[in-house]
């Protein structure tokens, strides 16, 4: 059974929910794209996020890249513990709070 990840914009915010794998990070990104394009800021809330490998933080990081890219302000709301813990380990913390 292959795992899912989704994303919508909802409340100002994307919404990242399901299970985030290198399977589906890159499918995520670019439905990411063009909305990023339209809208003041990007905040991304990953409450609805049931799982996530380390695909889930080179996402993060890419979404920051885009963020520089397009000058915008960049937020990641409700990042799992293991999320965190995987950034830590890779010293880029301080980039996503």
């Amino acid at each position: 059974m292959q795992k899912t990840a989704d994303i919508t914009y909802t409340n100002n915010q994307f919404l990242i929910s399901g299970d985030l794998n290198f399977s589906n990070v890159m499918s995520l990104y670019q439905k990411s794209l063009a909305p990023s394009q339209q809208y003041p800021a990007l905040t991304f809330d990953f409450s609805q996020l049931t799982s996530s490998d380390s695909s889930g933080l080179a996402l993060i990081i890419e979404w920051i890249k885009l963020a520089k890219q397009l000058n915008k302000p960049v937020r990641f709301n409700h990042l799992s513990a293991d999320m965190l813990s995987i950034a830590k380990a890779a010293g880029i913390d301080g980039m996503m709070l």
